[in-house]
């Protein structure tokens, strides 16, 4: 099959470029071909495509990218819907065998206001139609979802909060854990001995990735504590004017932190090979009350070697961090929600100097979860849901229907 993955315009990527990457990647190994697609809120292509990130041209989606700018999209990839190239754009659509919606709907950007235009991709599409939803902000960030659910086949949901999320919704879904090319490590007590006692954290910077509780506790560490990755909070961070946390940073450098700025998935796997652990310090009071949650470079980590460092309410939806898939003592380690900097640290410490045994102990049931994010897998999920398989179902809650219809005519203006 011919296969598009599709997109809106989004500021923040994330770690979506590297799910499509995997995704295209995985559709690829079971003998499909595919494109990546963004769909635009205007009447014509831009002369130049749309800028993003730069240096790394992945072999799978074609696309060049970084972590933080996502992708730059070529002319050719750029598909406008608006008004007169409404026409076009279904056109498009209806050229492939099958529709994989990246980021299922558009975001409620200004360009996007006044236009219920992209309501037609969906309803005048004719060939199979999925979506992918990364998140378990559904009820709260885009319910609007619902207006185009009836066109298709079903959702994968990249998590148990995203998958809870949609049982809000009349649609067919099933759990799509972000794909990877999945690797087993050396788990071996030579290889073990060769790691450097410390950790690498990396994430985009932003409220609830809670880095600067991370950073804070970095002067209390003796460890080799290594941080990368950008967004706001780097800059509330290091600010000379609108610090939010004034001095932390600079103590955390003061204190042999060493920043690596935004890095490549080389480089980040060179850090992870040379290292005992991966700090995840996310979590999410929202996301807790919703269903368990995870960010990818945990996975990463595993596969690297490294032992993940987790928050309770970053991993599931109590303080005990006891999760569908990671469980805080069993498969990875934790930092408690209400630790003190200094409790924090001496974490740190103890665990990123953990014995073999300690390491093998928590690697051994790791690595046994490996096999649930393979990119081959992941992809037949797809194509499950697209051939009218699917795990779960929902039911569209009076909320989302209240919340769908005042939405559609105050911002996207339907008639």
């Amino acid at each position: 099959m011919n296969i598009a993955l599709c997109f809106y315009p989004l500021m923040d990527m994330g770690g979506l470029t590297n799910n499509n990457n995997n995704l295209c990647a995985g559709l690829q190994e079971l003998g499909h071909r595919t494109t990546s697609l963004v769909f635009l809120p205007r009447e014509d292509i831009p002369r130049n495509g749309i800028a993003g990130g730069r240096g790394t041209i992945d072999p799978h989606s074609g696309l060049e990218h970084d972590q933080m700018r996502g992708y730059t999209w070529p002319r050719s990839a750029c598909v406008p819907y608006r008004g007169r190239a409404l026409k076009s754009a279904i056109e498009t659509l209806n050229s492939y065998d099958l529709v994989i919606w990246q980021i299922p709907v558009p975001t409620k950007k200004k360009e996007n206001q006044g236009n219920s235009d992209w309501v037609q991709l969906y309803a005048q599409c004719k060939v199979p139609q999925v979506a992918y939803v990364h998140d378990g902000n559904f009820l709260d960030g885009y319910p609007w979802l619902s207006a185009v659910a009836p066109y298709l086949r079903g959702i994968g949901a990249v998590n148990h909060a995203a998958l809870n999320s949609l049982a809000d919704l009349d649609c067919k879904f099933s759990l799509t854990p972000s794909p990877q090319k999945i690797s087993y490590p050396d788990l071996s007590e030579e290889a073990f001995n060769r790691r450097v006692a410390g950790f690498l954290s990396l994430q985009t910077f932003k409220a609830w990735k809670h880095v600067p509780e991370l950073i804070a506790a970095i002067p209390h560490t003796t460890v080799d504590a290594n941080v990368a990755g950008r967004g706001i909070d780097y800059c509330y961070l290091t600010s000379k004017d609108k610090c939010k946390w004034p001095g932390v940073w600079d103590s955390a450098v003061d204190h042999g932190m060493k920043y690596h700025g935004v890095i490549t998935n080389d480089e980040r796997d060179a850090l992870l090979d040379n290292l005992t652990c991966l700090v995840d310090p996310s979590w999410s009071k929202k996301y807790a009350t919703i269903g368990d949650h995870y960010n990818r470079v945990v996975v990463e980590a595993i596969m690297r070697g490294a032992v993940p460092i987790v928050r309770p309410l970053g991993i599931s939806t109590n303080m005990k961090g006891e999760g569908e898939v990671f469980t805080v003592g069993l498969n990875c380690l934790g930092i408690p929600q209400n630790c003190t900097p200094q409790e924090y640290g001496a974490l740190l410490d103890k665990y990123c100097r953990m014995s073999y045994a300690e390491y093998r102990s928590i690697m051994d049931n790791a690595v046994g979860l490996l096999s649930m994010w393979d990119r081959k897998a992941v992809a037949q999920t797809f194509l499950d849901l697209a051939n009218g398989k699917a795990q779960y179902y929902g039911e569209t809650s009076t909320q989302v229907a209240t919340a769908t219809d005042a939405t559609m005519k105050e911002f996207f203006c339907e008639q």
